[in-house]
């Protein structure tokens, strides 16, 4: 009887440990946020994990003139593999997926997710790198910010 009730116990402690998901901290370029500013406006860049499958940059537009985004030019990488992004605008009341050519004029988050297939899931010192090179265009000039690094560092 002891013995069945430890293995019952035993079994619970595994399914309910098993449930707790896995959260990363993530590293922008070296610190936890990254800003930069361009002709028509600013962004604040932050980003997030949901367990070890997917991944979330949010970029936080305050715009002083609208800007073109050209989803097709986006490239994100996990580890030198090409990932599919998923691409949405969030305004004050509305949220939108971006998959074609859009004018944005107001401000609000553009939210780029991408999933990590079950292959190669997200671990801590892995990167992900995001190029939106060409994937903004402000005043009809692209703008060029080279790579953004985001390190998965430890769990929170």
């Amino acid at each position: 009887m002891k013995k069945a009730f430890f293995f019952i116990i035993l079994l619970l402690s595994f399914s309910l440990s098993s449930c707790d998901p896995i959260f990363f901290r993530i590293t922008i370029d070296g610190g936890f946020e990254k800003s930069f500013n361009f002709e028509c406006g600013k962004a604040d860049v932050s980003c997030g994990t949901l367990a070890d499958k997917e991944l979330a940059a949010g970029f936080r537009l305050k715009l002083d003139s609208p800007i073109l985004i050209v989803p097709e030019e986006l490239k994100i990488t996990h580890n030198n593999i090409p990932l599919e992004p998923s691409i949405r605008f969030e305004e004050r009341f509305r949220s939108f997926p971006i998959r074609e050519q859009r004018i944005i004029d107001n401000d609000g988050a553009l939210i780029i997710s991408v999933k990590s297939n079950h292959q190669n899931r997200f671990r801590v010192g892995d990167t992900v790198t995001i190029n939106i090179d060409n994937f903004i265009v402000c005043k009809e000039k692209p703008l060029e910010i080279g790579d953004i690094n985001m390190i998965f560092v430890n769990r929170k």
